[in-house]
């Protein structure tokens, strides 16, 4: 993203973007018990955090979570929401994309678990799943492209959509070895009563 990107998304958060969405993934809370029955570190990673919803969810069933965005704006409206519930987290203000931003974020060592929801960045695939820890989840949901008549929420522009089966193709031609643990493709009605057209997909890497 460029600076501008940064000022724009900075706005869009102090205008109260996402202020009525406090509640962490529908798909996130549905996992977590077997995630948290199986895991094998504690470090998790939110990229994209945006207001850090995920991020502290996460922390509140014990994973000590990285949360990476771009937005200052929405890095300090999640701090205010951990400290209130009583969770650390930490935070990162950093360009997830471009390289040849020196600002751009990389990945340090080995995570349990990485979610990344709603933040369309095929080329961020192979980085991601290379830092899962073995027995490591990554857990992804995405707007999918969508034909059908129904209204669906998210955006627009395809371009922040992904294709049918996208997600898997890209993960399973990573040189990791990685298993399906669950994968989803379709019409989900959100809390607030809309309906999205999702891709969702879970992977834990073997070795």
């Amino acid at each position: 993203m460029s600076l501008s990107d940064r000022q724009l998304w900075d706005v869009r958060y102090r205008q109260g973007a996402y202020a009525q969405r406090p509640w962490a993934s529908a798909y996130l809370q549905q996992c977590m018990p077997e995630i948290t029955a199986t895991r094998t570190s504690e470090r998790g990673l939110d990229v994209a955090c945006g207001r850090g919803r995920n991020s502290i969810y996460a922390g509140q069933n014990g994973f000590v979570m990285d949360a990476v965005d771009v937005s200052a704006a929405a890095l300090a409206h999640g701090s205010r929401q951990a400290l209130r519930a009583g969770v650390s987290i930490n935070w990162r203000c950093q360009n997830l994309l471009g390289a040849h931003d020196i600002d751009v974020w990389t990945p340090q060592g080995k995570y349990g678990l990485i979610v990344m929801f709603r933040f369309v960045a095929m080329s961020l695939l192979p980085t991601l799943v290379g830092r899962l820890a073995q027995g490591g989840h990554f857990l992804i949901e995405e707007h999918l492209q969508w034909s059908g008549s129904e209204v669906v929420n998210g955006p627009s522009n395809p371009n922040f959509r992904v294709a049918p089966k996208a997600l898997k193709e890209a993960l399973l031609n990573t040189p990791e070895s990685l298993v399906v643990v669950d994968e989803f493709e379709g019409l989900v009605e959100e809390p607030d009563g809309s309906h999205a057209a999702l891709s969702r997909l879970w992977v834990r890497r073997q070795r």
